[in-house]
């Protein structure tokens, strides 16, 4: 018997060789499972009639308007989303991202103890809207409208 392993036989048999076929596979699908993330170069351009009239709009707004407007716009994004309209979808979450700045103090202000789960679970939606946009997850978007109506109705409790 000579020193030299017989990597041909070790592998054709019908105990190796369907383990090392599974693991190549396996590898193969894990592989294709992999999340990529693509930072894109953000260029700062001065647009202003849109942004600074909602923001004026929304500075003025009661929680009441502005968890309408937060539940109409996630509504709209994850319209946009699963319709392929990524510019839109954006439009949509920078509405979201400015409603969100004026209705967390308010929550914080009107809900004391409680604003803090409220505004976790708010987060969370918001999150979920930014990943549906940025990364073009339709599923996303549906599971952002689904908490925002829950985290909604414990606003109304």
């Amino acid at each position: 018997m000579s020193g030299r392993v017989n990597l041909r036989r070790i592998v054709t048999t019908p105990v190796v060789g369907p383990y090392i076929a599974f693991a190549v596979v396996q590898s193969l699908v894990l592989g294709g499972c992999a999340t990529e993330v693509i930072q894109l170069d953000s260029t700062a351009t001065t647009v202003e009639s849109p942004a600074e009239s909602a923001a004026v709009e929304l500075s003025s707004a009661t929680l009441a308007e502005l968890t309408v407007v937060l539940r109409d716009e996630v509504a709209l994004l994850g319209r946009a989303v699963f319709d392929g309209e990524r510019d839109e979808a954006r439009l949509h979450l920078e509405r979201i991202d400015l409603a969100w700045e004026f209705a967390e103090p308010l929550i914080v202000a009107q809900y004391g103890e409680l604003a803090v789960q409220i505004t976790y679970d708010l987060r969370r939606v918001l999150e979920l809207a930014r990943s549906a946009v940025e990364r073009n997850r339709p599923a996303d978007a549906d599971k952002a409208t689904a908490f925002l109506r829950l985290a909604l109705q414990s606003l109304d409790a």
